[in-house]
């Protein structure tokens, strides 16, 4: 693995982690980042509205802020992709991917605060190598093709090419659509690496990528609680009503009734040139990176065939980053990693509501507007931002099986923003909106967004600077080469940031804080009985200042809910990860997270839907759980592999991810709960005896468990919400051959 910056065994690494192999990867048919962290425990990546969900023993960023820097940071091939929507991207040609829990902060950043998600690619050989792998998936219609092959040219130069294409339907039939599946889903994506090593000592390796999907259906959500709970006297409203009255499916079976249109479109490209030369006592490297992406999302928050409330949220991002960085050889007492980071973004993005629902309300002194056309509101953000940083880390070894490591990363964080907010006409379900004319707003003043709740009208901008110093302390003690003992402490810090979607007009509501934590973390990692037995073991406690997330404020025009900072959180608890190899081709392991994640101070919580029919728009959370917090978590697995012929092998593959009840609101919503259960999978496969090919079925969710992953208050419809879920039972036939 490479958690700090260069390969190096598992075993001896001093943090908590869970690393997965490209082959394990395809073996098992996981093809995202969503589909690897369901099966592991204390992680989740899921899809979310104004910006994806990524947790890490129950802390990540909020997802109401589409400016929100993440606390679980990404990183592929060294590289940190500054935005969230970036983990939907399908897997290609993957060495490993690296899950570092808890703060990263000298080696991976400033926004490494709750762990890193480290992706590695593939880089051309010394010989002519490739596979092919397909899959169908009998269940959801869906099929991919994957591809790479990779030689020397000469004996400098080598190259190597990956590609893939996924087509295929979903599993929430959407009556809408005319019954379609969706998020049916449409994606291309490739790779080009070419790597010179023109001396021994000296490698350079470009890579250059890209991706299109389109996916039909957008977020796989649909309405639940409608007729809301009888605790929400007011019965059904709004979009429920509306449901109700039209006989759609209201219930939460995977059967929904969208208004057509909803999809997600992406575009992606990045370069990334690595430059290494060993210089003798010093090693020298470069990492220079570009990338950009389109994305657009188009939301039916109203959640029935009607066209009531649609978002189009755009976004168009671009990243330039450069680092440089020394280190010296590990074999002496002391040795050194120092480097230099600068990293530069832009974000033109917003959000564009199409609130057809609003009509009604052009009347009496807003008549003038009626035959404008329907009414829409917009933001329209721009964002820039600049990272520099410095970091050094030296290591200390008085003896072969004492090792002490001390350093910190200084960080400087400089971004501003220009905020237009307003209200126009809206042009389609899901189109643009056009700004009303400045003679018709000058007549009616800003008495129309505000008696609609809606918010004011403007050009806001404003500049913030963060700069931190965050160091980090590691003690091991290896007696041998199958056991480590260690302890550490990190501190981490993400930079404060803005609101983009912020709508009081209130200066104090646009900007928020930073975010701090001082991590801990002590573990034992062992290997047994002639390493058929390993056995990891950490305790760590991450306690969190200032965190990010929806407050409730009262700026003059009512209570509302805006991004500030909380007290504080603390995630506490335990981690096993074992692994016993039986006997010749059978091997289980275990991996299990105790996990006690709770908020320290919070006292100023937005209320939930319950809360504000009860008449208490301000709450305390002090002392609950934070979002995606199960008291447990764990993955069972069993893999067995015996000859069945002379030239044949055959695979056995049992999996049981179990976990205790979460919720998955950002405040504690009492309707927004998955309870406890066990998600069964399954592999049964056939290869050659040198496994070059093999041909399975891969059953995933076996007992169909229907699993609740995300949800959000259903629009003008206090006590309903929109829930979205896992993906059901499926059986997908897989067939894979290298050369």
């Amino acid at each position: 693995m490479t958690a700090q910056r260069r390969v190096e065994r598992l075993q001896d690494v001093p943090i908590s982690a869970t690393v997965v192999s490209g082959a394990e990867l395809q073996k098992k048919n996981l093809i995202t980042l969503e589909q690897l962290t369901a099966e592991t425990p204390a992680v989740v990546v899921t899809k979310g509205g104004a910006a994806n969900r990524l947790s890490i023993r129950g802390v990540g960023s909020g997802d109401n802020n589409p400016l929100f820097e993440q606390s679980v940071a990404t990183f592929v091939d060294n590289v940190y992709q500054g935005r969230s929507r970036s983990n939907g991207a399908a897997f290609l040609d993957l060495a490993r991917v690296e899950i570092l829990k808890g703060p990263q902060s000298v080696y991976f950043g400033n926004n490494a605060i709750a762990g890193v998600l480290n992706i590695v690619t593939r880089d051309p050989g010394d010989r002519l190598e490739g596979y092919v792998r397909g899959s169908y998936n009998f269940d959801f219609n869906a099929g991919t093709v994957e591809g790479a092959v990779g030689a020397p040219l000469t004996e400098t130069l080598g190259i190597r090419v990956a590609g893939i294409v996924t087509r295929g339907n979903g599993y929430i039939r959407d009556l809408g659509l005319g019954g379609l599946r969706i998020p049916r889903v449409r994606s291309y994506a490739g790779r080009a690496t070419v790597r010179w090593q023109p001396i021994d000592d000296l490698t350079w390796t470009i890579k250059a990528s890209g991706e299109r999907s389109r996916q039909t259906g957008a977020i796989a959500d649909e309405i639940a609680y409608c007729p809301p709970d009888p605790l929400f006297t007011a019965g059904a409203t709004g979009s429920c009503l509306i449901a109700l009255n039209r006989g759609e499916d209201v219930r939460l079976n995977q059967v929904r009734s969208h208004s057509p249109g909803q999809g997600i479109d992406v575009n992606t490209q990045s370069y990334v040139s690595s430059l290494s030369y060993d210089a003798g006592p010093l090693e020298l490297s470069s990492i220079t990176a570009y990338g950009r992406t389109r994305y657009t999302q188009r939301l039916d928050t109203d959640g029935t065939s009607a066209t009531l409330t649609h978002f189009t949220t755009p976004e168009r991002f671009s990243q330039m980053s450069q680092e440089f960085r020394v280190a010296t050889r590990r074999d002496s007492w002391i040795a050194l990693d120092a480097g230099a980071y600068l990293n530069r973004e832009f974000i033109r993005g917003g959000v564009n509501y199409n609130f057809t629902s609003l009509n009604s309300r052009l009347t009496g002194q807003f008549a003038a507007l009626a035959p404008l056309g329907s009414f829409g509101q917009f933001d329209d953000y721009r964002q820039w931002s600049k990272t520099y940083a410095t970091y050094a880390f030296a290591t200390f070894r008085p003896t072969a099986q004492l090792t002490l490591a001390v350093g910190g990363r200084q960080s400087w964080v400089d971004k501003s923003i220009s905020l237009n907010q307003g209200f126009g006409i809206s042009l389609g379900s899901f189109g643009s909106i056009t700004p009303y004319p400045t003679a018709t707003l000058e007549a009616l003043g800003s008495r129309f967004g505000t008696a609609a709740g809606l918010g004011v009208a403007g050009v806001r901008q404003a500049r913030r600077s963060d700069a931190h110093l965050s160091p980090s302390a590691v003690f091991t003690y290896q007696p041998r080469p199958t056991l480590n003992i260690y302890a550490k402490y990190t501190n981490g810090f993400k930079a404060g940031g803005f609101n983009g979607l912020e709508h009081t007009g209130a200066a104090a509501a646009l900007s928020f804080n930073p975010e701090y934590v001082d991590g801990y973390e002590a573990g034992i990692k062992s290997q047994w009985f002639d390493r058929r037995l390993t056995l990891n073991l950490a305790v760590f406690r991450n306690d969190f200042k200032d965190l990010q997330v929806s407050v409730s404020q009262n700026f003059g025009v009512g209570v509302i809910n805006v991004i500030g900072n909380a007290g504080g959180a603390r995630a506490q608890g335990v981690e096993v990860e074992g692994r016993w190899r039986v006997i010749s081709g059978l091997t289980t392991g275990l991996s299990l997270t105790l996990l006690d994640s709770k908020f320290t101070d919070y006292r100023n919580a937005g209320g939930n839907a319950l809360d504000v029919q009860q008449g208490r728009p301000f709450v305390d959370l002090t002392g609950v759980r934070t979002r995606y917090a199960p008291k447990y978590s764990g993955n069972y697995t069993l893999d067995y592999l015996a000859p069945i012929t002379s030239g044949l092998k055959m695979r056995l593959n049992g999996s049981a991810f179990f976990t205790d009840r979460y919720n998955f609101s950002n405040n504690n919503d009492p309707f927004l709960t998955q309870g406890k259960y066990v998600r069964l999978g399954a592999i049964l496969g056939i290869t050659d005896t040198d496994e070059r090919w093999e041909v399975s079925l891969v059953g995933k969710n076996l007992t169909n468990r229907l699993i609740r992953v995300f949800g959000t208050n259903l629009a003008q419809s206090r006590g309903s919400y929109l829930i979205g879920t896992d993906e059901p039972r499926s059986i997908a036939l897989q067939a894979n051959l290298r050369f």
